[in-house]
């Protein structure tokens, strides 16, 4: 048998783009429908099954796509949340210790170890158990219909468009289909700086694998590790910190702008949680970051420290300034002086004039810095048959 045939047309995957979105305007290029596109490579590809295609595509799907299109293997997983295990999250299949493995590995706001021990079941990081249906209204304005839609605005670990600089919106509709707004778009909302950067950050991490911190780079597994612990800090019922941490989540959600916990009662992992309330929760996330890195707040926890710039090493002598720039004058006119002395000696005697020039050659380069030097030795008044014997030659390195 043969295999199945290539694609005569098939647009490339715009960068960052889900799986199903992708799919869609292919099926769009044919004017059909992603349903009858899937009917074409033997998978079921109806409204139902989207989720499970951007979180897992079924098994073979991703080496059938790759002969239809001739896009690689590689690129086409990433087009969907297993293309990255083990950095976003640690595996598909929910473990029985998930949860503790993954936000309690590192600390920010408390100290390690401090944490209530908690058992949550089938509990996968960062997703919910239904993808939100967000989108730029900038971005998608900006593509022709069918519109792209980003695997991360169906992921709540970011709330905005750096780009733009504007709120992910509702679509009101099925996750990847923004045909309403293209009557209808929603004006956008800008977003404030810290979570514009907070979310850059993010993106930076999902694209290329790491992030630039103010003490170091960071591999992107590490970062959505300390993020989700940050989450985690932020959502905890202030009962279980000690008054000093209270007091510094207390100050992080007023700085938000929000009440602690965002009113929360009872505890639920943050992916449990309604999408206003994970919105508010990532806000607090960029305000706490934007916080420690401004050196308002403190934390105490082992990972605080990459939110802080590398230590002045330079440790001085002893001096105060006062008596440093003093020694600095002095020096500066000590060699002021012997410089006059050295030329001085040179215009007497000749040995000095040749221990001098050889001195000075050692800067020269070209044949054409010998030359203004020995002028230079001939303004200053030396004279240049003490030179004679190298013979204004050099070797350059």
């Amino acid at each position: 048998m043969s295999g199945p045939l290539r694609w005569p047309v098939h647009p490339a995957p715009n960068d960052g783009e889900a799986l199903s979105s992708w799919l869609r305007r292919i099926a769009g290029c044919y004017g059909t429908d992603i349903e009858h596109l899937g009917d074409d490579i033997g998978y079921k590809l109806g409204a139902g099954d989207l989720d499970d295609i951007d979180l897992a595509p079924p098994p073979g799907m991703i080496e059938v796509l790759a002969e239809r299109t001739g896009v690689a293997p590689a690129r086409l997983r990433h087009m969907s949340v297993a293309g990255s295990v083990p950095w976003l999250l640690d595996d598909m299949e929910p473990g029985p210790d998930g949860f503790a493995t993954y936000t309690r590995q590192l600390s920010v706001l408390r100290p390690a170890g401090k944490q209530k021990a908690r058992s949550v079941p089938s509990w996968r990081p960062w997703l919910p158990d239904r993808l939100p249906a967000r989108g730029c209204p900038e971005c998608v304005a900006e593509s022709p219909s069918p519109h792209p839609y980003r695997l991360l605005w169906a992921i709540p670990i970011v709330s905005s468009c750096p780009a733009h600089g504007c709120w992910l919106e509702a679509t009101l509709a099925a996750r990847s289909y923004f045909g309403m707004w293209d009557f209808d778009r929603p004006a956008p909302s800008p977003a404030p700086q810290h979570v514009l950067t907070l979310d850059q950050r993010t993106q930076h991490a999902f694209a290329i694998g790491h992030v630039e911190l103010p003490r170091r780079r960071v591999h992107a597994g590490i970062w959505f590790r300390l993020l989700r612990t940050v989450v985690d800090e932020l959502s905890c019922p202030l009962s279980e910190n000690r008054p000093a941490d209270t007091d510094t989540i207390r100050q992080i959600w007023k700085e938000a702008g929000y009440p602690a916990r965002d009113g929360q009662g009872l505890w639920r992992p943050f992916e449990q949680q309604p999408e206003t309330v994970q919105r508010h929760t990532m806000e607090a996330a960029a305000v706490t970051i934007a916080l420690l890195e401004a050196g308002t707040i403190t934390g105490r926890g082992s990972g605080a420290h990459l939110f802080l710039p590398e230590p002045d090493l330079d440790l001085g002598d002893g001096r105060t300034p006062a008596e440093f720039s003093k020694s600095q004058a002095d020096n500066l006119k000590a060699l002021g002086q012997a410089l006059e002395e050295a030329i001085q000696a040179a215009r007497e005697d000749p040995a000095e004039a040749q221990a001098l020039y050889a001195f000075a050659l050692i800067g020269c380069r070209t044949p054409e810095s010998v030359t203004r030097l020995r002028a230079d030795f001939a303004e200053l008044g030396i004279p240049l048959e003490s030179l004679s014997h190298t013979g204004g030659q050099v070797s350059f390195a």
